[in-house]
């Protein structure tokens, strides 16, 4: 009844003849055009009034943004139109928790609406399912992926061949399967844009040149003529020299990321990337101007990477000073700007180590999933510079840090054991895990870890 009673409202003002009303197209205009604030306060109105429309256009806003709290505000967003029957909605929810959740719970959330996004019709859904159920078989033991794609393909679906492709390289079977890949992916590249990657990948590892600079004449001809969009070329530019590459093409791909620049902002911070770890590539000034230019855009990456350069003094001369105010910057979206920060202060650039900064941003970046920064508190408190010794919490961290992947941890941890009492590694077993608990309640809230101290964190 208040939805209803909301649109009469709104079309009661409008044959009053107000024409400052918020509207859907509107709001799309101004987001196409770059004025997010603008379109922004279109739908808030619009999505405060109930709109299901509004509430998924919105929530795509908060999307983009690509930070927790933001992603949660989207989500909180498309579950609303969602309650409304907005298979958009549905759709976009499926592919946020399939693609980011961060727990078993989230992940079988996201499985949930893209199985009923399937059914409904909705043919996109396709690939993110097959892509969560091979990613995670543990999780979805009964999950029979290679059924979907058959089905798919059945359907007359091409999305079922390029998820078929997928199978056999996320199956391990890429080798024995890389004419089939071929096979599959060449009549329907554009269309699949994710097929570049494959038949990449099947021709490189086959070392067969000719067929690599055709496929990527195609890429770009595609692009020229408009049949596979900027990110399409990014994304196929990006992983060409990516640790996934089978040979690392980074001069193709420092040319693709020219073709999109400076038009496509990624590109500009992810060409000033390549060239500070290729330096060949260009001057130093180039890189400068180019991440000056992504920032002033908007892009936060480009913040991050300032942040590291002026921090390492890579390709300009280290100041810790700008380092610092790039990583503020930057740390809305990215945790490693926060383990930057902790960095700067634990190994006192400014002058002299601050522990009591660097336990702050070091902490904060732990607990948004950053392990490297588990490993540098373990050694701020073993190390004991500036702060007192405290081997419960370089125990505990340690342990944070090894679960998280960081190999040095290991090392440090057979460091500890001679002089480490069992009554105090009892307790830092405990601490660690009280803290590994809160931290995947925090991510299950979709919330940004608060830097408290851990002993408040429990």
């Amino acid at each position: 009844m208040f939805r209803q009673g909301c649109i009469t409202s709104l079309l009661a003002l409008a044959l009053a003849g107000c024409g400052n009303l918020p509207d859907i197209q509107r709001a799309e205009r101004a987001a196409a055009t770059g004025n997010v604030e603008q379109a922004r306060a279109q739908l808030e109105e619009l999505a405060r009034f109930g709109l299901a429309d509004a509430q998924v256009e919105l929530g795509d806003l908060y999307a983009d943004a690509d930070t927790p709290k933001a992603r949660q505000k989207a989500l909180d967003l498309y579950q609303k139109a969602a309650a409304q029957g907005s298979e958009r909605a549905v759709i976009r929810i499926g592919k946020m928790n399939a693609r980011e959740g961060a727990t078993f719970e989230q992940r079988a959330n996201g499985a949930q609406y893209l199985r009923k996004a399937l059914v409904e019709g909705d043919k996109s859904a396709l690939i993110p399912l097959v892509n969560l159920y091979m990613n995670y078989p543990r999780e979805f033991p009964d999950s029979e992926p290679l059924e979907l794609i058959n089905q798919a393909r059945a359907n007359g679906d091409p999305r079922g061949d390029v998820a078929l492709a997928r199978y056999y390289v996320l199956n391990g079977q890429f080798e024995a399967r890389a004419d089939d890949i071929e096979a599959l992916c060449v009549p329907i590249a554009e269309a699949q844009p994710d097929c570049f990657q494959l038949l990449a990948r099947v021709y490189l590892t086959q070392g067969r040149s000719d067929d690599f600079k055709a496929l990527v004449s195609r890429v770009t001809n595609g692009w020229r003529e408009g049949a596979i969009e900027d990110r399409d070329l990014y994304l196929f530019a990006r992983w060409l020299s990516d640790d996934e590459s089978p040979q690392k093409q980074v001069a193709t791909t420092n040319e693709l990321y020219t073709l999109l620049t400076p038009d496509y902002v990624p590109a500009l911070t992810a060409r000033a990337k390549l060239i500070m770890e290729n330096t060949y590539l260009a001057e130093p000034e180039v890189v400068l101007d180019m991440l000056n230019r992504a920032r002033a855009s908007g892009d936060l990456k480009a913040s991050l990477s300032l942040a590291r350069a002026y921090e390492r003094g890579r390709i300009v001369t280290a100041d810790p000073e700008k380092a610092i105010k790039y990583a503020e910057e930057a740390r809305a979206k990215y945790p490693s700007a926060d383990y930057l920060l902790g960095r700067i202060y634990k190994r006192g650039y400014l002058g002299e180590p601050d522990p009591e900064k660097a336990t702050f941003y070091l902490l904060t970046a732990a607990r948004r999933g950053f392990p490297k920064a588990d490993y540098a508190l373990a050694e701020l408190f073993w190390e004991a510079k500036g702060i007192e010794m405290n081997r419960r919490y370089a125990w505990s961290f340690a342990l944070l840090a090894h679960e998280g992947g960081v190999k040095r941890a290991k090392a440090l941890l057979l460091e500890m054991v001679p002089t480490m009492p069992h009554d105090v590694e009892m307790a830092a077993e405990a601490l660690y895990k009280r803290e590994r608990a809160a931290r995947r309640q925090l991510l299950a809230k979709g919330t940004d870890g608060a830097a408290k101290t851990t002993e408040q964190g429990g």
